[in-house]
């Protein structure tokens, strides 16, 4: 609203200005050449701009905090009486000084230097400011330092760029860059009067007039006009026009200068939008809208329906505190507030009587009424804006609605209570709002308690919450009792509740409830529980996924050695028949059937292993116990995995003491070594493979340490059941039976089976057994 207060300010353009002259100053004390700087009451620079501190020969911030002395060593002595005459009370003064600095070492340099005091708007001395020239030039040549000196105070009464520079008739004769940089004319183009074509034709005649008044009375010029632009168009500018004097009191020159408004036009044409189209909304607004200014209380808008609270009266310009009757007087008492606390004021219902339908006859009619202080640019509460709403239908519904909800409590209560006796959980929600009316006692317990009652959706994230079958959290929209009590048709819908006491599979169905039997309508809610039978369907899925799984692997790996010996006996026919000598097709005959005899193992070692699971997880696994040292099983199956081990790039390292001795079944021990350095060498090939046993107290430790592509920690677990692969099949075969069958015999023998591995750093199984 504050915005809306300096839209109806006649003082606010003129803060405005204030502040874009500030900042034009600001931008002069920066880019003019003179140096300037602030010094504090001990002397040390606390402001300095750049042009000081290329005179002084060291950078601008190496000056703040650094006291003059540090600064201009050799010049102090002269410079002390100054700084010190200022600090005892004297006024502005300038004075010439001469010294070197550290841009020339050795070379004397003249100054011009104004001091002048700072001070707070109570007087209070804060420092010294500092006005710098260099005047070396000018010392050499009186009469151009005159010239200089004028130029300066020119440049300075303009206060905005381009600058340029014209003879006593108003023509270019010296080349002004910035203006043609700014206008984009060439060095010829600008001599003389051509300056002058860069003004736009409709504002060109207009200037010339001025310009030539001022050629007349030898005063300065300023005019608003539309100048051109380098990259295309014109800018808004100010142009001004000061006449340097010569000796003898003629004009020597005229500097000019053209200050850029177009932002500022702008920004003025989108205030004066905004306050058209505020003044047509506050206008238009179906509520009773004025505002009052100052501590008078003056009427500065009233808007069509509050000229009917007013019985038809003309108040703009007019206080109200020239209407004191009882309503007026509280008015007044009610604006003065808000103005003087700066805070808004609330009247709720407030009984109004006047001519409402314009027929002569009074009614009365309830308003509510907000006092909304307005403040100007500055912060300032400036005025007051009165904003009252009608409500006398809201008041006289809301006392029907009373009367109603006496009526309904009965029926309501008979509602619940058939409801809350029904085994299926049933919820009743107020439809588009989602605010729950009701849960009945199956529904309380699942939600663990009390149902928290009257709750809205966007509460819901702190109380329930509600995923689908996959885990996702759903969001508020998403859920299928919001998207019933919106509209939208629910039936058997899946969402899983989670609560204190559990984790439901829901089917939801609703049902809109019309309005009835003194009932309000609402959208019934039926929350069918399928947990188990989810849950059942889970583990027949799983089963299904695996048996699938399996059958595909299976019919892989038990089709790929019989194509090699399909192939074998075919080429074996092929050289039968072709073949010139016994001996050769006798040689023939040999080395197929070596091959043909490797398949067949491959395929019996398959057929073993899907046996071993039919045995292993029967009613009791058949084991022949005797003692064994589980280090000789160790040494006896590496021996035997050497040539595997050699085509596998792989070095078996032993570390095996005698001692480890249990009462176990060997062959079975033998079958958990053999699945495990096999494992080894399938996924650490081309790497060491470390076999380690040793004896702690009553047990007895087996590890098998691989250096190949790894575990990842969610499959550390699922490795070990049945059909399970933490690898893909097409890269590496097998039934995924190994580590089942491995764990089944280990467990057997009363002992344990894990893995410890991270993805490419090499895996680690380790057997436990009981040694007693």
């Amino acid at each position: 609203m504050e915005s809306h207060s300096a839209s109806f300010d006649p003082e606010a353009s003129v803060s405005i200005t204030e502040a874009h002259s500030r900042l034009l100053l600001e931008t002069l004390v920066a880019s003019t050449p003179v140096g300037l700087a602030v010094v504090d009451m001990e002397q040390r620079f606390v402001q300095v701009n750049e042009a000081l501190a290329v005179m002084n020969g060291i950078p601008r911030e190496a000056h703040l905090g650094r006291k003059v002395q540090e600064i201009v060593p050799e010049m102090w002595p002269t410079l002390r009486p100054q700084y010190q005459r200022v600090l005892e009370g004297g006024g502005a003064q300038t004075v010439e000084v001469s010294g070197a600095t550290s841009k020339d070492l050795g070379v004397e340099r003249h100054f011009l230097v104004s001091y002048y005091p700072v001070r707070t708007g109570a007087g209070v001395l804060l420092g010294i400011g500092v006005i710098v020239a260099e005047v070396t030039e000018q010392r050499r040549a009186h009469d151009a330092l005159r010239a200089s000196e004028q130029r300066y105070r020119s440049l300075v009464e303009a206060m905005a760029q381009p600058v340029w520079t014209t003879n006593a008739r108003g023509e270019v004769v010296e080349s002004a860059p910035r203006w043609r940089a700014f206008t984009g004319q060439t060095h010829e183009e600008h001599l003389g009067l051509g300056w002058l074509t860069a003004i736009h034709p409709d504002d060109r005649k207009r200037v010339v007039r001025g310009w030539v008044e001022s050629l007349r009375t030898k005063t300065s010029y300023r005019g608003e006009f539309r100048l051109r632009f380098h990259a295309g168009g014109y800018r808004n500018v100010v142009g001004r026009a000061v006449p340097v004097f010569g000796d003898k009191g003629a004009i020597r020159e005229w500097v000019s200068t053209a200050e850029d408004i177009t932002e500022r036009k702008q920004a003025e044409a989108r205030a004066e939008n905004e306050r058209a189209r505020l003044s047509a909304v506050l206008t238009s607004a179906p509520a009773s809208i004025a505002i009052l200014s100052g501590e008078q209380q003056v009427f500065t808008l009233v808007n069509p329906l509050y000229k009917v609270l007013a019985r038809g009266r003309d108040l703009l310009g007019i206080s109200v505190k020239d209407y004191p009757t009882p309503r007026g007087i509280e008015y007044s008492r009610m604006i003065e507030k808000a103005y003087t606390g700066g805070e808004p004021i609330i009247e709720k219902e407030l009984a109004v009587t006047s001519d409402f339908k314009g027929d002569g006859v009074d009614s009365t009619r309830r308003f509510d009424v907000v006092y909304q202080p307005l403040r100007d640019v500055n912060g300032q509460v400036d005025s007051v804006l009165s904003f009252a709403i009608d409500v006398t239908e809201r008041v006289e519904a809301r006392k029907k609605l009373e009367e109603w909800a006496a009526s309904l409590r009965n029926q309501q209560q008979w509602l619940e209570a058939v409801l809350d006796r029904t085994p299926v959980a049933l919820i009743l929600v107020e439809p588009r709002t989602g605010r729950i009316l009701f849960a009945n006692q199956v529904a309380r317990r699942m939600a663990g308690g009390d149902f928290p009652g009257g709750l809205r959706p966007e509460a819901y994230s702190g109380v329930h919450r509600f995923t689908d079958e996959t885990g996702r959290e759903l969001s508020v929209d998403e859920i299928p009792g919001i998207r019933a009590v919106k509209g939208a048709a629910v039936h058997g819908e899946p969402v899983v509740w989670h609560t204190p006491t559990g984790r439901y599979s829901l089917l939801v169905e609703a049902a809109p409830l019309p309005a009835q039997h003194g009932h309000p309508a609402s959208v019934l809610l039926g929350l069918q529980d399928v947990t188990e039978l989810r849950k059942t369907q889970a583990q027949l899925q799983h089963a299904v996924s695996l048996r699938d799984e399996f059958l595909t692997v299976a019919s892989h790996e038990l089709k790929t050695p019989l194509t090699p010996l399909q192939l074998k006996l075919q080429s074996l026919v092929k050289d039968a028949q072709a073949a010139q000598t016994l001996e050769a097709l006798r040689e023939r005959v040999l080395r197929t059937a070596e091959t043909i005899s490797g398949q067949v193992r491959k395929m019996t070692t398959l057929i073993n292993d899907l046996l071993e699971v039919t045995q292993l997880t029967g009613p009791a696994a058949p084991l022949r116990l005797e003692d064994v040292d589980l280090a000789d099983v160790v040494r006896e199956e590496v021996e035997r995995f050497r040539v595997p081990a050699e085509k596998a790039g792989c070095e078996l390292i032993v570390d095996a003491a005698p001692g480890a001795v249990g009462h176990w079944d060997r062959h079975r021990l033998e079958q958990v070594v053999s699945s495990l350095l096999s494992n080894a060498l399938k996924y650490g090939a081309g790497r060491p493979v470390t076999l380690k046993v040793e004896r702690d107290r009553d047990r007895a430790r087996l590890s098998v340490r691989d250096e190949g592509i790894g575990i990842a920690p969610g499959s550390l677990q699922a490795i070990f059941e049945k059909f399970t692969r933490a690898v893909s099949a097409r890269h590496y075969g097998g039934l995924g039976l190994g580590l089942f069958i491995t764990r089944q015999i280990v467990e057997a023998h009363h002992g344990t089976l894990r893995a410890e591995s991270q993805p490419g750093q090499g895996a680690t199984f380790i057997v436990e057994l009981p040694v007693g």
